[in-house]
């Protein structure tokens, strides 16, 4: 068993405002939306007593205030109450299949005045500006390349400030090049991750159509209302605090499933849908998936392709020449395994969220500037966070955008996608990019992951091997062009000059990072959720492929592939080593 290693903002209980980098949301809280101290304290010594393993539960942690509804369309049976927490005991379940939930670690995340913690920020703030964007055109877009260059200040000043033990990382939280930031229009937004940074930001994988058996899955969705984002007033924003819940009585599991937030409110269920081609696009996915969906259909793809399988699987090679994988090593046993990796993967990170971190979500950052730098009924409060975040250029179109939003009152609340804010859980690390990090890492296990997926596909399309009508089979794709309103081109073909360099396992890292990057585009999660996270969810996965090299009949069975730290991992006979 190896030991947690939180931050110290947690400790930090002697100041006037205690506690303002951890999660308290659906506590109480006083006007300027700083949590109750005892109630606080009550909520971590739980936490520290399940962790401890006591068999206590939340039922007797304070709740926060219920504010009434200014909706005359609420629901009243769900205002009456606050948001559930988010399955706070799952960290404390055991597991045999995978790696106990005490066996692995996060390092400690940014503290939360630290320069490391505002540059996220100025990330944040940034994504919320161009959530709306078409994808298509951030190369030429100069929003955009005023993005890069506020941002390569932000970062640059973080890795030259900052010292403390979680602060941001080249490499590991940030792309890098030589030694030094690499950030431009093909690593914006991206994490940094081995042959991510070519081709189209958003990952092959989103942009077609998925066979599964004689069915066709269509991935295009009903995008979330262009323009209008939530929480920038202090209502909205205090609401959310103390109940998880919006204007409406709508926690973050049942708000924006409504026509009131999507596009064509009037028909959207026969109305407009389009392929992933924004920021918001991308949030909406990751704010309604079924966790695994993304890594399953891009199985269901690679296997329907016919991509060739590690060199470490006997069936590739001529070892047996009457038998064929199936049950083990072939198409059921893999689809079973990517989606077998998401439930261990929960558990391992629900335990660093609830019984280890217990980080703040970027909303509260927000407020915590909103209150330092503007404040509330003319009071301002002093919290320490550094100055500069509220002079970058994103914060100044912040208080532009947020007064557009607000009928012309300027505030620095961060613009969430989501009616609710956040989910009812801390931020770090991140459920959806463990996930990520585990499936995508069975799947450039299982796969070659070198191979080059433009030559696969057209030796697909020579084979007519899918023998299905519509885009399945078309080339390289990039995400469709801006039309008008909501309206978005379908996507096109993408003749980059990288298109080459475009990988089976390149273009699944990116889809780790979409889906990672994809919270922190709607307002979720800080970048470092979502890098370190990845790391957590890979080692998950290596632990699950080690005792199954162990378990299968077939002899030998390995499996290699290339780690989100650039390393090469070869598993077999239960082992795991770099080489």
């Amino acid at each position: 068993m190896t030991f947690p290693t939180p931050n110290i903002d947690e400790s930090l209980t002697t100041g006037e405002h205690p506690f303002i980098g951890n999660f308290h949301k659906t506590l109480p809280h006083n006007q300027f939306g700083e949590v109750d101290p005892a109630a606080y304290r009550k909520f971590k010594g739980t936490c520290l007593e399940i962790e401890a393993g006591a068999p206590e539960n939340f039922e007797d942690v304070s709740a926060g205030p219920l504010l009434p509804p200014f909706s005359p369309n609420s629901d009243m049976q769900h205002t009456q109450s606050t948001a559930k927490f988010t399955s706070p005991l799952a960290g404390a379940a055991t597991e045999t299949h995978g790696p106990d939930p005490k066996d692995l670690e996060m390092p400690p995340a940014p503290e939360i005045l630290s320069d490391s913690t505002a540059a996220e920020m100025t990330e944040l703030y940034w994504m919320a500006l161009l959530r709306d964007e078409p994808l298509a055109s951030f190369a030429g877009n100069a929003t955009v390349a005023t993005a890069i260059s506020d941002l390569k200040t932000a970062f640059n000043k973080a890795l030259g400030s900052d010292s403390t033990p979680g602060r941001l990382q080249l490499g590991l939280d940030l792309p890098e090049k030589t030694g030094s930031l690499e950030l431009n229009p093909q690593t914006l937004f991206r994490s940094g991750l081995h042959d991510e940074e070519h081709g189209p930001l958003v990952s092959q994988f989103f942009l077609r159509q998925i066979p599964y058996g004689v069915q066709l899955i269509d991935q295009q969705q009903v995008p979330y209302i262009r323009g209008k984002d939530f929480l920038t007033n202090h209502s909205d924003w205090l609401r959310a605090q103390n109940t998880g819940k919006d204007k409406f009585g709508r926690d973050y599991g049942t708000c924006n499933y409504f026509g009131d937030e999507l596009a064509n409110r009037e028909t959207y269920y026969a109305g407009i849908s389009r392929y992933i081609s924004t920021l918001r696009d991308l949030a909406r996915f990751v704010n309604r998936d079924a966790l695994h969906q993304a890594y399953f259909n891009a199985t269901l793809f690679l296997d329907a392709i016919g991509a060739p399988t590690d060199s470490g699987n006997p069936y590739r090679g001529n070892l047996y020449s009457r038998e064929g994988g199936f049950a083990t090593l072939g198409g059921p046993d893999l689809l079973t395994l990517v989606s077998e990796v998401a439930s261990r993967a929960l558990k391992v990170v629900w335990r660093q969220k609830w019984l280890v971190h217990r980080r703040a979500r970027p909303e509260v950052y927000g407020g915590l500037l909103q209150m330092q730098c503007i404040g509330h009924d003319c009071q301002q409060r002093q919290y320490g966070l550094p100055a500069w975040v509220a002079e970058t250029e994103a914060a100044q179109r912040i208080r532009a955008h947020n007064a557009d939003q607000n009928g012309g009152t300027e505030t620095l609340f961060l613009p969430m996608a989501f009616s609710a804010g956040s989910p009812n859980h801390p931020a770090y690390g991140a459920g959806h990019a463990t996930v990520a990090g585990a499936c995508v890492t069975v799947l450039k296990a299982w796969f070659d992951e070198d191979a080059k997926l433009m030559e696969l596909i057209d030796i697909a399309q020579a084979n007519d091997r899918t023998k299905e009508p519509g885009p399945l089979l078309q080339g390289l794709l990039q995400p469709g062009s801006h039309n008008s309103g909501e309206l978005f081109e379908p996507p096109s073909a993408y003749n980059g000059g990288d298109a080459k360099n475009m990988t089976v396992g390149g273009e699944l890292n990116k889809l780790a990072s979409n889906v990672a990057m994809g919270r922190s585009m709607g307002g979720v999660h800080w970048r470092t959720d979502n890098t370190r996270s990845l790391r957590l969810g890979e080692q998950i996965a290596i632990e699950i492929l080690r005792k199954r090299t162990e378990e299968y009949a077939e002899r030998p069975v390995s499996f290699t592939f290339r780690s989100f730290d650039r390393q090469m991992i070869h598993i077999t006979q239960g082992q795991a080593m770099s080489r």
